[in-house]
Formats: C-alpha cells, sequence, structure tokens
C-alpha cells in the first residue's frame, strides 16, 4: 500500500568513508521486522554502491529496542554520552559503529 510506515536516513559525514544511519517508524509497526529488513537493505547500499567504510548510529540510551535493533545489525557500543545533544534536547547517547 502507500500507507507510510516509516524511514530510514544515512547523511554522509565524511565523503566516500563516513556515514550515519537513523531511522523510525509508526509505532504501529514496532517489532514487526520492518526496522531491520529496511536497515539492512541501507547498510547494504552503503557498502555496494556508496563505498562507505564505517557507519554509525547514535541513539537515546534508554531506547532498549532501537539498541537491540542496532546491535542485531552487527554494530558495536562505542561508548555512552551523558547529557548530550540529540534533536534539540538533551539526553544520555548510545554511540554505535561498525565497519560496513
Amino acid at each position: 500500500t502507500d500507507e507510510f510506515i516509516g524511514d530510514v536516513m544515512i547523511p554522509e559525514i565524511a565523503e566516500g568513508y563516513l556515514g550515519e544511519i537513523g531511522y523510525r517508524f509508526m509505532r504501529e509497526h514496532w517489532g514487526s521486522g520492518f526496522a531491520y529488513e529496511a536497515v539492512s537493505a541501507v547498510i547494504e547500499h552503503c557498502k555496494s554502491t556508496l563505498n562507505f567504510k564505517r557507519l554509525f548510529a547514535t541513539i537515546e540510551n534508554k531506547i532498549i529496542p532501537s539498541k537491540k535493533l542496532i546491535e542485531k545489525l552487527g554494530f558495536t557500543l562505542v561508548a555512552v554520552l551523558p547529557e548530550s545533544h540529540l534533536q534539540g534536547r538533551v539526553a544520555d547517547v548510545a554511540y554505535y559503529s561498525r565497519i560496513v
């Protein structure tokens, strides 16, 4: 259908090397596997087409399902940054990274 269920984005941080992956899905579609499928496809695109070497993700530390998803996708927790800037507010942020 044409129903919007979510999106995945990859702003390039360092040309041809590093990208940040982000995603958001409508709450009614959480836990259905759409995020895993979509983010996996974007990671493959980053590798095969964009030739990125590394991806990173910043996730609010208290959002456990999102952290579990990114870990399932092969990202490793690098650091938790207390009281950091996240989308216009202050929150504890988990910083993840993976080689593509």
